[in-house]
Formats: structure tokens, sequence, C-alpha cells
């Protein structure tokens, strides 16, 4: 075994760091923070949670760090964890700027603690190089090692970094889906003037259609209307284009039933021609993740409402109640939501 050298104040930072990173991630397993972070639910790295990735490389740093004092090796893949970290934070911080337009407390808090980790780090490198006697040529080694560790990281959370719904191959969103103006409607199946506003919806939705991306976002106010998501969703991704009728179908079915079963629902839809088209369980999982990523993200507090944003503006509009939602106010909105 060989002791490394290791300073007492540098160490200290890094175990806080450490510390820090690892409640940090816990808070965004659990969802403790802001209506901000919800945004980063939409996506995954190698198709892990952001929560559980943070709580499995904290641990293995954690590890690293404990038993550096033994053994040079653990300090070397210290180093190397940290340094590419800070190459993937990078990334990270990028998305939430120009991707997510908004940031994320929690986020950017574990984003601090990894460049703090990063700084203690390459300050260590340095005195260790120093007390060492180590010339130009192990300097610059040990330079490009971390460099091309920082790089490796970057160019994974490039890769590995994607929106749930694109890992789970999903698309629920109809209209014109490349228009920089999005429209969320929110809705629960079972509110009074969620099904008032339903016609209005209906009428208003070729028109906004030719000029914003729609999507059609579930929110469980009451709990049965988790029963018919899983339906809902297979109907914006596989039938887009008799959506509204299908939707209309599901309303009125929802009159009848809190549970509705396949054949009460392939019942409901077969005037329309269609056939029911499960989506599997994790696809389903990854849309009501996204819709609640949706009404935390733009503090969504009451249904129905209408979420009109513009992700080059960064301007958002919301709409609650069957009192604000009508065709006007939402073409007035796509309107503001678009000047610069």
């Amino acid at each position: 075994m060989i002791k490394s050298r290791v300073f007492v104040v540098p160490t200290i930072l890094l175990w806080l760091a450490t510390v820090a990173g690892s409640v940090l991630s816990v808070m965004s397993v659990l969802k403790i923070c802001t209506d901000a972070c919800s945004e980063t639910v939409k996506y995954t790295i190698f198709g892990m949670d952001f929560g559980w990735f943070g709580i499995a490389f904290f641990s293995a740093v954690a590890v690293a760090l404990g038993l550096r004092k033994r053994y040079i090796r653990a300090d070397s893949i210290l180093s190397l964890l940290v340094i590419s970290a800070a190459g993937a934070e990078l990334r990270f911080v990028w998305l939430q700027k120009y991707d997510m337009g908004q940031w994320c407390p929690v986020c950017l808090w574990i984003a601090a603690a990894i460049y703090t980790a990063a700084v203690v780090v390459l300050y260590e490198k340095q005195k260790q190089l120093k007390s060492s006697g180590g010339g130009m040529r192990k300097y610059l080694k040990n330079t490009a090692l971390l460099a091309v560790a920082f790089v490796i990281g970057l160019s994974c959370a490039i890769v590995g970094v994607r929106k749930e719904v694109e890992a789970a191959g999903l698309d629920p969103y109809l209209g014109k889906t490349d228009s920089a103006t999005v429209v969320y409607f929110v809705s629960d199946w079972f509110c009074p003037g969620c099904r008032k506003i339903e016609p209005d919806i209906e009428k208003m939705y070729p028109e906004i259609a030719k000029t914003a991306k729609i999507g059609f976002v579930d929110y469980p106010i009451h709990a049965e209307t988790s029963n018919f998501t899983p339906y809902n969703l297979q109907f914006l991704v596989y039938e887009k284009d008799k959506y509204i009728q299908l939707r209309a179908a599901l309303n009125k079915l929802s009159m009848k039933t809190k549970s509705p079963t396949n054949e009460e629902v392939q019942a409901a839809i077969a005037p329309y021609g269609v056939k029911l088209r499960q989506l599997n369980f994790m696809d389903v999982v990854s849309g009501m993740k996204l819709n609640e990523s949706i009404y935390r993200g733009f503090g969504v507090r009451a249904t129905p409402s209408v979420v009109v944003t513009n992700t080059k503006t960064k301007k958002t509009r919301v709409l609650v109640g069957d009192n604000q939602i009508n065709r006007r106010a939402v073409k007035d909105a796509i309107a503001e939501v678009g000047r610069q």
C-alpha cells in the first residue's frame, strides 16, 4: 500500500463538496425543489434519472476519497472522476441556459459542488508535482490526462443526455411541431371546468395547430384521471390525425366510468375506425413524467389551464379557468409570447 500526499484543508473541502452533492442528488430524486427544477425531469443520462445518477456518482467519489490515503490509485481515480464530472457539468449548464430556458437551483448547486471539487483537485495536483520535484514532462503528462478526462466527461454528457420522450421514442405533440410557440392544454378528466371548455378546444384546435406546437397534458387533480392517461397518451402518439375525435370519445367515457377497461375504450373509439395500440409500461411512465414536468415546471396549480410559451423569446403566458380560456385569449397569448 502506498500512501499519497493528501492535504488536510483540501480534503475537508472535497468531503464537503461530496456530501453536498449527495444531499442535493437525493433532493432531486425526491423532487424537494422549486418548480423550476421539474424541467430537468424531462431529461435522462444514459436512460437514468439525473438524481439517481448523481447519487451513484457521489457515492463513487466518496469511496475514492475514503481510500486515497491508503492507495495512490484511488487518488488518481478521484481526480479523474471529478474532472470528468466538471466536463459533463459544462453540458448540463448549457442545457439549462439554452434548451430549458430556466435555471434549476438544485442543479446549479450540484455544479457548484463539482467545480469546487475540481478546483481543489487541480490545486492538490499542482502541490503534489511541486513537492515531488516532477519536471515539465510529468507536468504535461498529468495536464494531458486531466484534459482527456474533461473531454470524455463532456462527450458522455453530449451523447448520453436525452429528453425522456426522445429516449422512449415517444412523440406526444400535435400541430406544427417545429414551431417555437408551444401551447399546452392542461386538464383533468373529471374536472367540471375542463369538461365545459372541451367543445371550445375542439373548435380552436384546427386554427392553433397551423401555427403552434400543441400538447395535451393530464394533470391528475382527481386520482382517477391516471386511469385515462395511458389511453390519452397512446392516442397522442399513434392517432394524431384523429386525436380530437378520440379525445371527445374518451371524455364521454369518463362521464360513465372512473376505471375504463380496454373493452370499454375500444367500444368508444370503434366508430372512428381505430383499434387500441397500447404503449408499454415504461412509455406510459415517461409520458406521465413529461406531463408532470410541464405542469410543475410552469407552476400550474389548477385545471383547466392553458400554457402558451415560446422557446425563442422565453416568454410564457398562463390562462387559468374556463372564464379565461377561449379562442381569442389563446390567440392573443400566442401573439404576446412571440414578440421580441
